[in-house]
C-alpha cells in the first residue's frame, strides 16, 4: 500500500524519515530520495568520526556513488543526526560535512532539495540565514503534521526496529530445552560415527529433505517451532546446510533443491555451475521475495533468543545475512557485530565483514522495484 503524506517544511521530513529507514538514527546522515515530487526510499549511512575535510570527501564519494544508482532519483534531502549540540549558539553541528555531501550531490546532478541537522538539544535547516540560538524544540518534530498523520495511520508503516547489540534471550525454561536438545541430537550424531552401517535415528527423517523441511519451517505455528525449532537449529550449523537454507528462504525452493542437489564434499559454491548461487550470496542477481525473508527473520530471531552464545554464530550470520538482501545495512551489522564477539574466527562472519563493512549493498538493492499487481 502507498502512503502519502504531505511535508510542508523541515520538522515534517525529520518526523518522516525514522519510519523510513525503520529506527531513529544516531550519528548517521540520512539520504531521502525522491523521483520527481514523492519519495522513493531512503539511505542511512555512519557520520564519519573525523572532522578532516578531505576525509569528508572521500566518505562523501562512496556514499554519492551509491546514491545515483538508485533508479530514475533526480533529489534528495540530506538529514544529518548527531549526538553534538548547539549548546546554546547557533551554529548548526555537523555544518562541514553537510556543505560537502550537498555540493558533491548537486555536481553529480541532484537537487538537494533540503538539508537538516537534527542535533541532540535541537534542530535546524542549514539552509536557514536566521538560525535561532540553540536551534528550533525537539519537540516541533512530535507535534509536525506528519508525525500526527503516522500516529493516525501507524498501521501503515513498519514497526521501528529496536536496535539492540544482541538478540534478546527468550526464557531460561526455552533456552534450557533448545540446549538439552541440541545436546542430544549432538550425542546421536556422535554415535552414528562410531557405528558404521547403521541408519539414521528417525529423529533426523526429516533432514533427509533439507529443503522441503527448511520450507516448511516458514509456515511454521507455536506448538511447530517448539517441537522442531532445535533440529532447524542443529541442522544449520555449518555449511552446506546454513548456505541452502538462507538463499532458499530469500530466493525460494528451486535455489534450494538447486544446491542440495550437489555433492556436499564439494562445498558450496565451487563448480561453474554453481557461479549464479555464489553471485546471489555477494548481491548479485535478481531481487529476492521480502515477504519470504521477512518471514525468514522472524523465525530466525525467535529461534537465535531461545540459542545460546556456543550455537548463535551461524543463526546470527544468517540475519545479517538476510537483513543486508533487504537492505537493512545498520540491523546487519549488529547481528554481525554479535557474531563476531562471540566467535571472532568464525569464518562466514570473517566474510560477511569484509563484504558488508566497505558499505556494499547488493545490486537488487538499487533496482526499482515492480509495482504490485
Amino acid at each position: 500500500m502507498t502512503v502519502i503524506l504531505k511535508a510542508n517544511g523541515p520538522a515534517d521530513l525529520l518526523a518522516m524519515a525514522p519510519p523510513m529507514v525503520g529506527f531513529l538514527p544516531r550519528n548517521s546522515v540520512v539520504l531521502v530520495a525522491f523521483r520527481g515530487k514523492r519519495t522513493c526510499g531512503a539511505m542511512r549511512f555512519d557520520l564519519p568520526a573525523s572532522g578532516d575535510r578531505v576525509v569528508h570527501k572521500r566518505i562523501v564519494t562512496t556514499i554519492v556513488g551509491m546514491f545515483c544508482k538508485l533508479p530514475a532519483v533526480d533529489a534528495a534531502v540530506v538529514i544529518v543526526y548527531t549526538d553534538d549540540e548547539f549548546g546554546g549558539g547557533d551554529a548548526i553541528p555537523q555544518a562541514d560535512f553537510a556543505d560537502v555531501i550537498g555540493r558533491r550531490l548537486q555536481l553529480s546532478g541532484f537537487e538537494v532539495r533540503e538539508s537538516i541537522c537534527q542535533a541532540a538539544d535541537g534542530w535546524a535547516s542549514y539552509f536557514d540565514s536566521e538560525v535561532p540560538v540553540g536551534g528550533h524544540p525537539l519537540a516541533q518534530i512530535a507535534e509536525s503534521t506528519v508525525a500526527r498523520a503516522i500516529a493516525d495511520q501507524r498501521g501503515l508503516f513498519p514497526t521501528p526496529a529496536t536496535m539492540t547489540d544482541r538478540v534478546p534471550r527468550a526464557e531460561k525454561s526455552q533456552r534450557s530445552r533448545m540446549s538439552k536438545r541440541l545436546a542430544a541430537y549432538q550425542n546421536l550424531v556422535t554415535g552414528l560415527d562410531e557405528q558404521d552401517g547403521n541408519s539414521p535415528p528417525g529423529v533426523f527423517t526429516v533432514l533427509g529433505d533439507i529443503p522441503i523441511f527448511a520450507e516448511g519451517a516458514l509456515a511454521w505455528d507455536a506448538a511447530a517451532l517448539d517441537a522442531e525449532g532445535a533440529l532447524l537449529v542443529f541442522a544449520l550449523q555449518g555449511p552446506p546446510v546454513r548456505d541452502l537454507v538462507m538463499l532458499q528462504w530469500a530466493f525460494g525452493l528451486e535455489a534450494g533443491d538447486r544446491l542440495w542437489e550437489r555433492d556436499p564434499r564439494e562445498g558450496p559454491f565451487d563448480g561453474p555451475d554453481d557461479a549464479d548461487l555464489a553471485n546471489l550470496m555477494i548481491g548479485i542477481g535478481p531481487r529476492p521475495d521480502p515477504h519470504r525473508i521477512e518471514g525468514a527473520l522472524a523465525l530466525m530471531l525467535e529461534l537465535t533468543s531461545r540459542t545460546e552464545d556456543v550455537n548463535r554464530p551461524p543463526l546470527l550470520c544468517m540475519l545479517a545475512w538476510l537483513n543486508w538482501a533487504l537492505g537493512h545495512g545498520t540491523q546487519a551489522g549488529l547481528h554481525l557485530d554479535e557474531a563476531l564477539a562471540i566467535a571472532p574466527t568464525y569464518s562466514m562472519a570473517q566474510l560477511l565483514e569484509s563484504m558488508m563493512c566497505t558499505g556494499v549493498m547488493p545490486e537488487w538493492a538499487f533496482e526499482r522495484a515492480a509495482p504490485p499487481n
